[in-house]
C-alpha cells in the first residue's frame, strides 16, 4: 500500500470525508497532460493544478504512479481491467464479455 492510500485510508479513520473525497475525484480533476508531467517528477505542474494545504507532492506522485499501472476499468463479469469495453447504467463491460453476451442472444 503506498503513501496515497495509506493517507486516505487515515483521514477516512479520522472522519475527514472531505479530504477523501478529494482524494477519490483526483482523477475527474486532473488532466492527462498533468498526469504525465506528475509521472515524470516535472513539479512545475504544480502551478497548473490546485493543490490543498494538506495535499503535498508525495502524496499527488504515489497517485500518480499507481495510476500508470493500471489498465483501464474492471469488468463487471470477468473483473479483469482492460481499455476497451463500453459502459452501461454506470457498470462497464469489457469487449470480450460484452461479445461473448451479444452473440448469445
Amino acid at each position: 500500500m503506498g503513501i496515497f492510500d495509506e493517507t486516505k485510508n487515515e483521514y477516512y479513520r479520522k472522519g475527514a470525508i472531505d479530504r477523501v473525497k478529494w482524494m477519490e475525484s483526483l482523477k475527474k480533476t486532473i488532466l492527462p497532460s498533468q498526469l504525465k508531467k506528475i509521472q515524470q517528477n516535472d513539479k512545475t505542474v504544480l502551478q497548473e493544478i490546485v493543490l490543498p494545504k494538506w495535499a503535498n507532492w508525495d502524496l499527488i506522485r504515489d497517485w500518480a504512479q499507481s495510476r500508470s499501472t493500471e489498465k483501464g476499468p474492471r469488468c463487471i463479469f470477468c473483473y479483469e481491467q482492460h481499455e476497451n469495453g463500453a459502459t452501461y447504467m454506470y457498470k462497464f463491460i469489457c469487449e470480450n464479455c460484452f461479445l461473448k453476451i451479444k452473440n448469445m442472444v
